[in-house]
């Protein structure tokens, strides 16, 4: 595909019809009730027996918004009473050209796991798309400090968590903060410090989507930015996956993981009409459930890639 090309499945206007969006988008729904008989069974390729165990329900924000046994994250550090589970699946675009941590937004007894979970998997981009409450319901409790300055303390891993800077990035409509994090090892009596960045997009409403293209765009081109200054300031083997979250870390989660792959693999997708947008949608359905829950969602994902490639033509 040339950058002057639209790609079939972006051009033809038969594929864009709501009709025939609806029809696709109701397929994949097939596809995942099919794969819901397997949740509750041991060993089946989408079982999710460890995220329906007494001891892990306590600590999911919905009881059916769960990770998959086979590709969850695991908690390294041991912590009392609990366990290695944290409701987040490790994600991974076609060919390892994307990789992500799908995650719920964390519940107040899992503020420790959400941060162990970002230092052990050497995550310093987190991209959270809901805002804490919405509809007078709380959508993800605040995991990070109130103020500039000011601190949480989670003295069972040992780990400090300082806000250093918050600021409006307009283009974006999300909110940036700088957060430092101390982690200190009892046993070597030595503490390690890490800047991480949060990008809180607060422009998209739970079920929909948000009121234009560009602004996500310019989300995902932020991250872009801010994810490479790491791996150029660290190295790209000392840089994991970035989180990305919402609420339950499904529908939001999910359109801008298939809107930042889709972005990622047009250079150099071979145009052969196949729908490339679909296509991602039932592989990340296959990594967490309802990833792009709507057929809002589903809309919108055609739409900003679109969008993007009619701005640069």
């Amino acid at each position: 595909m040339t950058d002057s090309n639209i790609p079939y499945f972006l051009s033809d206007a038969q594929n864009l019809d709501q009709k025939t969006l609806a029809t696709k988008f109701s397929l994949l729904a097939k596809e995942e009730v099919k794969r819901g008989e397997q949740f509750d069974k041991v060993n089946a390729d989408y079982s999710m027996s460890v995220a329906l165990r007494d001891d892990s329900m306590d600590f999911n924000r919905y009881s059916d918004i769960l990770p998959f046994d086979y590709n969850r994250v695991k908690l390294i550090q041991p912590r009392p009473n609990k366990t290695d589970y944290i409701n987040a699946s490790y994600i991974e675009g076609p060919n390892g050209i994307t990789n992500y941590i799908g995650a719920q937004g964390p519940i107040e007894r899992t503020f420790d796991d959400f941060w162990l979970m970002t230092w052990e998997q050497n995550s310093y981009v987190i991209v959270m798309l809901t805002k804490e409450q919405e509809k007078g319901q709380i959508k993800c409790h605040r995991y990070w400090p109130e103020e500039v300055n000011q601190s949480m303390i989670f003295n069972s891993i040992g780990m400090k968590i300082i806000l250093e800077k918050e600021e409006l990035v307009p283009n974006a409509t999300c909110v940036l903060r700088i957060i430092r994090i101390e982690k200190s090892d009892e046993t070597t009596r030595t503490t390690e410090i890490r800047t991480v960045t949060q990008l809180h997009f607060v422009g998209w409403p739970d079920h929909g989507v948000p009121d234009t293209p560009d602004t996500l765009l310019n989300l995902v081109n932020k991250t872009n930015e801010i994810q490479q200054q790491y791996i150029n300031l660290l190295s790209p083997l000392k840089v994991g996956a970035m989180t990305v979250h919402c609420s339950a870390g499904c529908g939001r989660t999910g359109t801008f993981c298939t809107v930042h792959t889709a972005l990622a693999m047009l250079p150099t997708f071979k145009d052969d009409k196949s729908d490339l947008i679909n296509y991602l949608v039932r592989e990340l359905r296959k990594q967490r459930r309802t990833m792009v829950q709507t057929l809002a969602q589903y809309q919108y994902c055609y739409l900003a890639v679109l969008s993007k490639l009619v701005t640069e033509r």
